[in-house]
């Protein structure tokens, strides 16, 4: 069962059915939609469930158009801020894990994966392609030989606010980008962008100008 509460100061909490424009698949306990004091529009919207106890909260003026949103796993968090602007796929497999899309962000075709108790976190005002793909995990193993051990282990991702990356683009596990960044198209990021005002591209990514930044408006 699913359910979302409209207004804190009535706490009502309605069934799901009552959403145009989104769609669900719902199997466990306790999974809410959260629109508190909000007014978010779904376009073609469907949520799946498979689990309890997992919270989605999305902001005011909020646009989720042509989006998938899965969580397989309970006790989960999915927030989106306001004025987002998001098509794609969200994908959040496993327990107490987060996916946090900061306010006044856009998504043009963005897949997100969170798994194996990773948590990816995006800022405010970034801005993301076509293509797009932001990983915690590889999702199969790499083992040496030697050891016999994993080496590819899964690992958070974090990109600060005001981050443009271009289209087909690769986030991969344990990146974070600082503030003010600009990801060239087709590049794959594999370590940290520790410099704000940068541009990086190539694959894999590395810094190529220093002291920019950019703006939504060609000017």
């Amino acid at each position: 069962m699913l359910y979302y509460r409209k207004n804190t100061a009535r706490n009502n909490m309605i069934l799901q059915e009552e959403i145009k424009g989104l769609t669900t698949k719902i199997h466990g306990k306790n999974n809410n939609l959260d629109l508190d004091e909000s007014n978010p529009t779904f376009r073609n919207t469907e949520l799946k469930i498979t689990g309890s106890n997992n919270k989605i909260i999305i902001g005011d003026g909020a646009i989720l158009q042509n989006l998938l949103i899965h969580i397989r796993g309970s006790n989960n968090t999915i927030y989106i801020g306001k004025e987002t602007h998001i098509i794609g796929h969200i994908l959040l497999k496993g327990k107490n894990q987060e996916i946090s899309i900061g306010d006044r962000t856009t998504f043009k075709n963005v897949y997100l994966l969170s798994q194996e108790g990773k948590n990816i976190s995006i800022g405010e005002d970034c801005m993301f392609s076509y293509d797009i793909a932001i990983r915690t995990t590889d999702a199969h193993s790499v083992i040496d030989l030697e050891t016999k051990e994993r080496v590819n282990h899964a690992n958070h991702v974090s990109i600060g606010n005001h981050v443009w990356i271009a289209a087909s683009c690769l986030i991969s596990k344990g990146v974070t980008i600082a503030d003010d960044c600009i990801v060239g198209a087709r590049s794959v990021v594999t370590k940290s962008v520790t410099e704000s005002h940068c541009a990086v591209a190539g694959a894999p990514a590395k810094v190529v100008k220093s002291n920019v930044t950019w703006d939504r408006d060609r000017i």
